[in-house]
C-alpha cells in the first residue's frame, strides 16, 4: 500500500495507549517481511481488528493496513468491545465509549490558521444535526478534546488521538499538521472538516469502518473475512459495502464525506435510540412520517376507551402528549386534555390491536419504548406487546385508526417527536 500513500490520506486509528500514524510521502521505515513475524503476533493483530496482510514488523512494533503503527504495548492490550456490522464488509468496534449521557463534550482549536477552526465547526455541525444524546460544543480553550498544531513531518497531516478512556471520556488530543508540508495553512473547508469528523469519531470509540477490507477506500488490501465474536447486526443495513463512511481507513485529497445512512445508524446504535431515555420529559405533539398528521383522540373525548387516530394537526390539547421517563427505558405518553395515557386495547398482544386511551393503571399496555430511527424519527414500541404504534393500511386520510402492528419499517410506523 505503501505506492498509494503520494495519492490517498490514510486515516489511522489510536487504541489507548501507543498506536501511531505515519502516513508518509517519505522517510517511512523500512519493512521486513511478513514471513518474521510469528504467528502469536499475527492473532494479536487480528484480535485488535486490523488486516494481517501485509503487516510489516519495524523498530519497536509493527505497520498494519499500510498506515498504522501498533507498539508491543498495544498490541499486548485486550480489547473486550462489540463489533457493530454494518452490511457485510463494514464493521465498527470499539473498545470503550463515552458514558454519563446525555452528555456535551467541549472541543478547543489552538495554534492552527483559521480555516481550521471554521472546519471544526462545519465537524460539530454534522454530529449535533443527527440529534445524538451526545452532542459536542466548541470552546476557546480547554476543551475536553483539543485540536492541536503539531509539526509531524513532511507528508505526515495528523495524529489521531485515540479511543475513549475506562472512564468513558473521549481522547485527546488531536494533532494536525498545517506545516506546508502537509495539509498547509489553507486546505479545503469541507474536506479538512471530513477529516476533523473523523478524528473526532475515533475519540468517541469508532474505529476504521473498513477495518478488514481496507481495499473497500485504499483500493487494495486484502478481506480477512467477518469476525464472529461479539457481532451486532444494525437493523436495515444493505447486503454489500457502500465506500463513503466518513469513518473508511483512506480519504483522497479534497473529498468530503458526510455521515451516510448507516454511519448514522451506527452513531444513534451507540448514542440515541438504544440510549434508554432519549427525550426528556415534557411536551411533545407525535407526527407521522407517512402521513404528515398527529397523533390525536378522537372527538375530544374525556372516556376510557376513546379511540386514538391520526389527524391534521389543530392545536388542540387533544393532539398533545406529556412523556414521563418511568424508568427501565420505558415512558408513559398522557393526552393533556383528558390525563389519560396510550394503551393497547384488552392488553392485547396481537396485531391490530386498536390504540386507545385509559386511566392510567401501570399497566405493560401502557409504557412505550422510544426508539430513535436514523432518520430522526421513532418507533414507539409497547412494552407488553413488542409492536408498534402504527396507522392502519398505510392511510393518508385524516380520522385513520392507530393500531399496533410488528416492525417492518414502514413510514406509516415512524413518528416525529416534536416538543411543544
Amino acid at each position: 500500500m505503501n505506492h498509494l500513500l503520494k495519492m490517498l490520506l490514510c486515516v489511522a486509528v489510536l487504541g489507548n495507549f501507543a498506536v501511531v500514524q505515519s502516513c508518509k510521502k517519505e522517510d517511512k521505515p523500512m519493512p521486513v517481511a511478513n514471513t518474521e513475524i510469528d504467528a502469536s503476533t499475527l492473532a494479536k493483530i487480528k484480535s485488535q481488528g486490523f488486516s494481517t496482510k501485509d503487516a510489516q514488523k519495524v523498530a519497536g512494533g509493527y505497520v498494519v493496513e499500510g498506515d498504522i503503527f501498533l507498539s508491543e504495548e498495544i498490541l499486548n492490550q485486550r480489547i473486550a468491545s462489540p463489533v457493530m456490522k454494518v452490511a457485510h464488509a463494514e464493521q465498527y468496534r470499539t473498545a470503550n465509549v463515552i458514558t454519563g449521557l446525555p452528555r456535551t463534550i467541549t472541543i478547543s482549536v489552538s495554534g492552527l490558521p483559521q480555516i481550521y477552526s471554521t472546519a471544526t465547526d462545519a465537524a460539530i455541525a454534522r454530529y449535533n444535526a443527527l440529534g445524538l444524546q451526545l452532542s459536542f460544543s466548541r470552546v476557546a480553550s480547554g476543551g475536553q478534546v483539543e485540536i492541536r498544531h503539531s509539526s509531524l513531518g513532511a507528508g505526515v497531516l495528523y495524529r489521531s488521538a485515540g479511543f475513549p478512556d475506562s472512564n468513558g471520556n473521549p481522547a485527546s488530543p488531536i494533532l494536525l499538521n498545517a506545516d506546508a508540508n502537509a495539509l498547509g495553512s489553507n486546505p479545503n473547508h469541507d474536506y479538512l472538516a471530513t477529516v476533523i469528523a473523523h478524528e473526532i469519531g475515533h475519540t468517541i470509540g469508532f474505529r476504521h469502518t473498513d477495518y478488514y477490507n481496507i481495499s473497500i477506500s485504499c483500493g487494495i488490501g486484502g478481506n480477512e473475512g467477518p469476525t464472529t465474536a461479539g457481532v451486532v447486526q444494525i437493523d436495515g443495513s444493505p447486503a454489500t459495502a457502500e465506500a463513503n463512511s466518513w469513518m473508511l481507513a483512506c480519504i483522497g485529497a479534497g473529498v468530503n464525506r458526510t455521515f451516510n445512512g448507516n454511519d448514522a445508524s451506527a452513531l444513534d446504535y451507540l448514542y440515541g435510540s438504544r440510549v434508554l431515555n432519549p427525550l426528556p420529559d415534557g411536551l411533545y405533539k407525535l407526527v407521522n412520517k407517512n402521513s404528515g398528521k398527529v397523533l390525536d383522540v378522537s372527538g375530544i373525548s374525556l372516556d376510557n376507551g376513546a379511540k386514538v387516530w391520526q389527524y391534521g394537526w389543530l392545536n388542540g390539547n387533544n393532539q398533545k402528549w406529556y412523556l414521563t421517563y418511568l424508568g427501565s427505558g420505558y415512558y408513559r405518553v398522557m393526552a393533556l386534555h383528558s390525563g389519560k395515557v396510550l394503551d393497547v386495547t384488552s392488553a392485547s398482544q396481537e396485531p391490530t390491536a386498536l390504540i386507545h386511551q385509559w386511566e392510567w393503571l401501570n399497566g405493560l399496555s401502557q409504557q412505550w419504548r422510544l426508539l430513535r430511527n436514523a432518520d430522526g424519527t421513532y418507533a414507539l414500541v409497547n412494552r407488553n406487546s413488542g409492536k408498534v404504534v402504527d396507522v392502519s393500511d398505510l392511510s393518508m386520510n385524516d380520522t385513520a385508526p392507530v393500531w399496533q402492528y410488528g416492525w417492518w419499517g414502514g413510514a406509516n410506523q415512524r413518528w416525529y417527536i416534536e416538543k411543544l
